[in-house]
């Protein structure tokens, strides 16, 4: 996610107990002791006739929240023999002796047990939200194994074609999706997605648009643009207004070793011919709107034959968009040249060559968007299958 604009970032109030949590604590304590020191210069100058409890309590209570215990129980006993002081200096009468004194101490029991109450709620807001955390990083620890095994667990056999996919998201669970569905005998369907949003949110729309995606292209088998017409028409009645879903869907034909597509607003996925050594990828079509925002919304289809060695590349939009910290971009280019560079490894190998050149890319930056590859490559023969005896 990118930062906000300067101008946006200057209308946001100050909050100042953020403002004082990153003080040092030492700068911090000294402030609150110079503080008392001004405070009992105010209060030996007005006289005894005006209170000036809250004003010593004050930085009592700030000391004790953001520098400890400790500097506080100091602060404390300072700030009693300050008033002390300014109360002896001031030459007021009392009715004995030993009265300034046992206010003195009066005052001091006040600044501890204030220091004593403070510390402890303070203690006890830390463990409900260490608790809280440790509850939330379970749930999405959890949310992350589920999501985890909605993505294919292994790639389909297939005779004619090799499938390797790879999803990192960027906050253990995220709205990237990738899928291969089985449609019949010899027909696969290939789906690419990327949901807008990140974390929770965008993970359960994912998990909606596997589901549904799932089930129609089960009863359509044969049709890629009607599957992701009806797919778009239920998603229409689960999204918010502010979201919706790209997503690359297709539809392999093992025996015609054809791809029938569908691009609905996600990047155009990169076919490198076999033999097209030094050449730049062809960049497949993407004029189909995006889903969940348009019910009635049609696409188009297109239908390309994948023979041996041909490469084809989709990814989500993580990847050329992943940014370093000069705020430079990956970029398709770089993509390009990565997937030239890898051309002839396995396709697992391929797929992780590429996440780790976004990654030496992103010099130690987070990456701010799930990133998401699967490679699809022609072959000439079936995988050697074991069949059972008798």
């Amino acid at each position: 996610m990118r930062r906000a604009p300067r101008g946006e970032r200057r209308g946001r109030p100050v909050n100042l107990v953020r403002l004082l949590g990153r003080v040092p604590r030492r700068l911090l304590t000294t402030g609150a002791f110079l503080f008392v020191c001004l405070l009992w210069w105010a209060d030996y100058a007005t006289g005894p006739d005006l209170s000036p409890l809250i004003f010593y309590a004050v930085p009592v209570v700030v000391i004790v929240w953001f520098a400890g215990r400790a500097a506080a129980i100091a602060l404390s006993i300072f700030a009693a023999a300050a008033w002390f002081l300014a109360d002896y200096l001031t030459g007021r009468s009392y009715a004995h002796p030993a009265i300034p004194y046992w206010n003195g101490m009066e005052k001091l029991f006040f600044f501890l047990l204030l220091t004593g109450l403070v510390s402890t709620l303070k203690t006890a807001l830390e463990r409900e939200k260490l608790a809280r955390q440790e509850f939330l990083e379970k749930e999405l620890r959890v949310a992350e194994e589920v999501q985890r095994r909605l993505l294919p667990q292994n790639p389909p056999a297939l005779a004619t074609l090799e499938c390797v996919g790879i999803c990192q998201p960027a906050r253990g669970v995220g709205g990237d999706y990738f899928d291969f569905l089985p449609l019949a005998a010899d027909r696969i369907g290939l789906a690419v997605g990327d949901v807008s949003g990140k974390g929770l949110s965008a993970a359960l729309l994912m998990a909606s648009l596997q589901g549904i995606l799932r089930s129609f292209a089960s009863l359509r088998g044969e049709d890629a643009g009607r599957i992701v017409a009806e797919t778009n028409r239920q998603l229409c009645t689960l999204v918010e207004m502010n979201r919706f879903v790209t997503l690359f869907f297709g539809i392999y034909d093992d025996a015609r070793r054809e791809l029938t597509c569908v691009n609905a607003g996600h990047n155009p996925p990169l076919l490198l011919r076999a033999g097209a050594d030094g050449e730049r990828p062809d960049r497949l079509s993407s004029d189909g709107t995006v889903l969940g925002l348009f019910p009635q919304a049609e696409w188009s289809q297109q239908t390309l034959r994948l023979e041996t060695g041909d490469l084809l590349l989709a990814f989500t939009d993580g990847i050329p968009e992943a940014a370093n910290l000069r705020d430079e971009e990956f970029g398709e280019e770089r993509l390009q040249a990565a997937l030239r560079r890898n051309r002839s490894r396995p396709l697992p190998e391929l797929c992780a060559a590429i996440l780790s050149e976004v990654s030496d890319f992103l010099e130690g930056a987070p990456a701010s968007d799930d990133l998401t590859v699967v490679a699809l490559r022609g072959r000439s023969a079936a995988p050697q299958r074991n069949t059972p005896s008798g």
